[in-house]
């Protein structure tokens, strides 16, 4: 028999107050918790004179087309919709689970909204002469969230949902506008500081960043701070000598460096770089990460290293990135490291989710499809190791796997010269 949590007296299974105090027996909280989210509002701006100007019936295909396509940008990074009010979606990530990262999924969400309206925009001005322009607020803090809200209850409720909505406000049409906090918690990303503004409800001002793209894989770690490594020297000694064996011996070796979170992964590679870099000849550095989320990543390391590698924007059309990556291929895959050096380019490319024009893969069987993409990276690697060591780092490949996360990892391939 449970006591009550007041008093100490023993409580009836069914009762709802203590029959000796009268103290509730459910908390006031129950089915809610504390929790540090991301929340994301993003508005359309300019919808009540759209409104005014199309057919009803026009004007809720638009707003369908619209509130679809950003659903699925937001949910592509692990977030939640919460609602849609009208034009504007507001969305959280960390609700119902928190994950490390979810300042930079909100963040990588609100770019791919951006990006994936200007496709959306030209089907619309085809189909309804008209385009969309949105402008987006993030703020990071912490709300009360329901553990499971019924229909039509806040998911959830505190002053950083209204500091984003008040963020997404004095956006300008077609920016991103984030608070510091959220900066402050991510790596890899550009901004723009937009100085401070008064926001509506908000004693103090607040500083505002304006996001502008993001950069690539953030160092990890403090910015600015720097500390001798101390009680790695065993590990960073057999990672220099693999090296050199790799070296000698004209062979690849794998090393996969496991741990838990913030033992020292990242900073023992860190320095086993910088010390590779540092011999003659210096190697050639090639890194790439696995995402914890979204569908359809497997190759997600690898279209990262060749992207690196050959110069390849997320704002490239894909004719042209198409042929960033025969440019790559042209200098690389000769008939000495690949049998067919047009089709190895072409497989290069389709990993970052690119179709050749000369060389489709679109129809061919998902094996052979696989078998094209191994053959075409060993081609990749091996001809960038014959002229100087490589070294590929993939990190947090513990990521790729769908059993225990319980230990992180990362792993570095060391390629012979």
């Amino acid at each position: 028999m449970t006591a009550c949590v007041s008093c100490g007296s023993p409580l009836p299974a069914d009762a709802r107050f203590c029959p000796a105090c009268g103290t509730p027996t459910t908390p006031p909280n129950a089915g809610q918790e504390r929790k540090v989210v991301t929340v994301l509002f993003a508005d359309v701006t300019g919808s009540t004179a759209l409104g005014e100007r199309l057919d009803p019936e026009r004007f809720r295909e638009v707003m369908q087309s619209y509130g679809s396509a950003m659903r699925e940008e937001i949910e592509a990074e692990g977030g939640t919709v919460e609602k849609f009010i009208g034009d504007a979606v507001m969305a959280a990530f960390g609700v119902p689970f928190a994950h490390e990262d979810d300042p930079e999924r909100a963040l990588r969400a609100a770019l791919r909204m951006m990006r994936r309206l200007e496709e959306l925009n030209g089907d619309l001005e085809r189909t309804h002469e008209v385009s969309l322009q949105i402008r987006v607020g993030i703020n990071t803090g912490e709300v009360l969230a329901a553990t499971a809200p019924g229909p039509g209850e806040a998911m959830v409720t505190g002053d950083a949902v209204n500091a984003a909505a008040r963020f997404q406000a004095i956006a300008d049409p077609g920016a991103i506008f984030v608070a510091q906090r959220t900066a402050d918690a991510v790596r890899g990303f550009s901004f723009e500081d937009r100085g401070f503004h008064e926001l509506k409800g908000k004693r103090d001002r607040v500083r505002a960043l304006r996001l502008l793209e993001e950069t690539g894989i953030g160092s990890r770690g403090v910015p600015g701070l720097f500390a001798p490594m101390v009680g790695r020297a065993s590990e960073l000694d057999l990672l220099r000598s693999i090296l050199d064996r790799v070296v000698r011996e004209r062979r690849p070796h794998l090393v996969t460096v496991y741990g838990d979170a913030g033992v020292g992964k990242s900073r023992l590679t860190a320095e086993f770089l910088r010390w590779a870099e540092s011999t003659e000849p210096p190697p050639t550095v090639l890194r790439g990460r696995c995402l914890p989320y979204g569908d359809g990543i497997t190759y997600w390391p690898l279209a990262e290293i060749l992207k690196g590698y050959a110069g390849i924007l997320d704002s490239d059309p894909p004719d042209l990135a198409v042929e960033k990556v025969r440019k790559t291929g042209r200098d690389l895959l000769t008939q000495e490291v690949a049998t067919d050096p047009a089709r190895s380019m072409a497989a290069l490319a389709y990993t970052v989710g690119l179709e050749d024009p000369e060389v489709s893969f679109a129809r061919a069987d998902p094996r052979e499809v696989r078998d094209e993409l191994h053959a075409a990276w060993r081609s990749f690697f091996t001809a960038l190791g014959r002229s100087v060591p490589i070294i590929v780092v993939i990190e947090d490949i513990h990521c790729s796997r769908s059993t225990s996360r319980a230990r992180s990892s990362s792993s570095v391939l060391l390629g012979p010269t």
